[in-house]
């Protein structure tokens, strides 16, 4: 049986969303490897790669966030490194729960897609969260993370509002009605 043409473009829509945050994370995670290079004064063309093969994310943000305020040239600006650890953080939070969620068209009603994500921290141990894919806060994310990327350009209020909106996205609610907490 062939896909309503609907959501055939859903589909469509979403993977191509899904699919940005991927790439726009990656690019974060390539500009911060190029800026911790010129920090850094390493002086070949493939310094930037070796930066980001040798280092996990985390640890890249955590040297810049030490090294950037004592080491930059006078021709980069002075940034609040404690906002920019918590932008990029937040970042990478919101990639993997983007990366790390199973997304599929509903069983009960295929005619939409659902985000679904266990996880067993926390208290009562297994929890299970299940929400309607919402394209538009996808979309909203998107831009979130293209400001964060752009981090050493952008205003605090920027990074700020940036911020914001990945931590509404990340809250389930925020991604329709239906919730399953089993």
């Amino acid at each position: 049986m062939e896909a309503p043409e609907s959501l055939t473009i859903q589909t469509r829509e979403l993977y191509e969303a899904i699919g940005e945050s991927v790439v726009v994370f990656q690019q974060i995670e390539q500009w911060l490897a190029e800026i911790l290079a010129v920090v850094l004064r390493m002086r070949h063309a493939d310094d930037q790669y070796l930066v980001s093969a040798a280092m996990s994310f985390s640890q890249k943000v955590d040297l810049l966030c030490e090294v950037y305020p004592k080491r930059k040239s006078k021709s980069l600006p002075d940034r609040d490194m404690v906002l920019i650890r918590a932008s990029l953080y937040k970042a990478e939070q919101y990639r993997n729960r983007v990366v790390h969620s199973f997304w599929g068209v509903e069983c009960a009603d295929q005619s939409r897609w659902v985000r679904i994500k266990g996880s067993l921290r926390g208290k009562s141990g297994f929890s299970k969260q299940s929400v309607s894919a919402d394209l538009q806060a996808l979309k909203s994310c998107n831009g979130a993370l293209r400001i964060i990327r752009e981090w050493i350009v952008r205003g605090q209020d920027d990074l700020h509002g940036a911020m914001d909106t990945l931590t509404q996205y990340m809250q389930p609610s925020a991604l329709g009605s239906h919730r399953d907490d089993s």
